[in-house]
C-alpha cells in the first residue's frame, strides 16, 4: 500500500496498514530536520518521516512571490503584514486592511481585486506527477470570510455581520466569486493528479466560536457549500482548515460536505478527541490532532509517544484519522526529539489495521 492509497483509506473511513500520517512545520522546524537528516531536500526529509501527504501551492499564492522575503508584504486581496521576529522565530501579522473604515457599496467595487492570472498553477501537473505515490494536495487561496477580514478588518466585519448585513454580504460574495474562479480554474487545467482541495477559513478562538451558528449559516456556510461542490463535482475530497473550538460548527460544515477537517486542536473549548469521534467521527476525517502547546513543546519524548497512541486509538478506529500536527505548523519550540518521538510511533504503532 502506498502514501496515496493509505490516506484515500482514511479519507474514506478504512482502515489501512497503518495510520496516514502528514506533516508541516515552521522554516526553523525544517531547518533543524534537515540538519539531523543531513539533508536539504524536502522529499528526503518526508521519506525519513513517512509522510503520506504533499502539498503543492500555486505561485502568488496569497503574496506576490517577489515578496516571499520582504518583512513587510502586500497580498494580492490588498492587506498588508510584517513579519515580526520573537525569540523562537519568526511570525507574521496583519497591521493594514485596504476597507478599513470604507463602509459603503462601491467602496468594495472599487477595490482594487486580484486579476484572474495572478495565481499560477503551471507547476501543479509535473509536481503531481513528481510525487505520484503521495496524496497530493492542492490549494488556491483562504477562505470568503478569513479573507474578508483581512480585507476589511476583523472589527469592522464582525460589526457588518450584524448591523451591516448588506455590506457584508457583498463583500464575502465579492471575494467567494473570485475565489471559485481560482478554484475552477485550477481543477480545470491543473488539477490533474490533484486528491484532496485544502482551504483554510478560520472562523473560532480557542475558548469559543467567534460568532453565532446563524451567523455561520448566514455568511459563510453558502459560499463553502459553493467551494465543495466545485470539488467534488471534480471528484476530489475538500480539506477545510480552522482551528480553535470548532465544535458547534461541525453540523453545518458536514452539512456543506467537507470531507476532511485540519487541525484538531484538542486544548481547545469542545474539543476533546473521544467526543469527537463519538458524535461526528462517520461524516468526517479527522487530520492532525497532536497538541502543540503542551504535548509537543514540553512533554518527554515517552509521553509524546503515549499522546500519539491515544489519539490513534481514539480518532483511528475504523479508519477517518490521518495524524499530523494539531495546529497545522510544528512550532519552533519544539525539541527535535519530540518531533522524531511523535513520527516513530506513529509509523510503528498500528492497533488497527487491514
Amino acid at each position: 500500500m502506498n502514501s496515496k492509497e493509505r490516506v484515500l483509506r482514511a479519507v474514506n473511513h478504512k482502515l489501512a496498514d497503518r495510520t496516514a500520517i502528514t506533516f508541516d512545520a515552521e522554516k526553523e522546524v525544517y531547518q533543524m530536520l534537515f540538519k539531523h537528516f543531513e539533508t536539504k531536500e524536502k522529499e528526503t526529509l518526508f521519506d525519513k518521516l513517512n509522510v503520506d501527504t504533499w502539498m503543492i501551492l500555486p505561485r502568488n499564492y496569497i503574496y506576490l512571490a517577489s515578496d516571499s522575503e520582504k518583512i513587510e508584504k502586500t497580498s494580492i486581496w490588498g492587506f498588508k503584514s510584517r513579519v515580526t521576529a520573537y525569540s523562537g522565530g519568526t511570525y507574521e501579522e496583519i497591521f493594514h486592511s485596504p476597507l478599513a473604515g470604507k463602509d459603503e457599496l462601491f467602496d468594495i467595487k472599487n477595490h482594487n481585486w486580484p486579476d484572474n492570472d495572478i495565481l499560477d498553477f503551471s507547476q501543479f501537473v509535473p509536481e503531481a506527477k513528481a510525487h505520484s505515490d503521495r496524496a497530493i494536495i492542492g490549494t488556491f487561496t483562504w477562505g470568503a470570510y478569513f479573507l474578508a477580514s483581512m480585507v476589511r478588518g476583523m472589527e469592522d466585519l464582525m460589526i457588518d455581520m450584524v448591523a451591516r448585513k448588506e455590506y457584508a454580504d457583498h463583500l464575502i460574495k465579492t471575494i467567494s466569486e473570485k475565489s471559485e474562479y481560482y478554484l475552477t480554474k485550477m481543477l480545470e487545467e491543473h488539477g490533474e493528479g490533484i486528491d484532496i482541495v485544502y482551504m483554510a477559513d478560520d472562523t473560532c478562538s480557542q475558548l469559543a466560536p467567534l460568532f453565532s451558528p446563524e451567523t455561520f449559516k448566514e455568511f459563510v456556510a453558502p459560499y463553502l457549500k459553493k467551494f465543495t461542490s466545485v470539488v467534488h463535482k471534480h471528484n476530489k475530497k475538500f480539506l477545510l482548515h480552522t482551528c480553535g473550538s470548532v465544535r458547534t460548527f461541525l453540523p453545518q460544515i458536514i452539512d456543506c460536505g467537507v470531507d476532511m477537517l485540519e487541525p484538531i486542536q484538542i486544548t481547545a473549548e469542545g474539543m476533546e478527541p473521544a467526543g469527537l469521534k463519538r458524535d461526528f467521527g462517520e461524516d468526517i476525517c479527522f487530520y492532525g490532532g497532536v497538541d502543540l502547546q503542551k504535548v509537543l513543546s514540553t512533554y518527554s519524548s515517552e509521553k509524546v509517544s503515549d499522546e500519539v497512541k491515544r489519539l490513534i486509538d481514539i480518532l483511528g478506529k475504523d479508519g477517518g484519522y490521518i495524524m499530523g500536527p494539531g495546529h497545522t505548523y510544528i512550532q519552533p519550540d519544539t525539541p527535535l526529539k519530540n518531533i522524531l518521538a511523535m513520527y516513530k510511533t506513529a509509523n510503528e504503532y498500528r492497533p488497527y489495521k487491514i
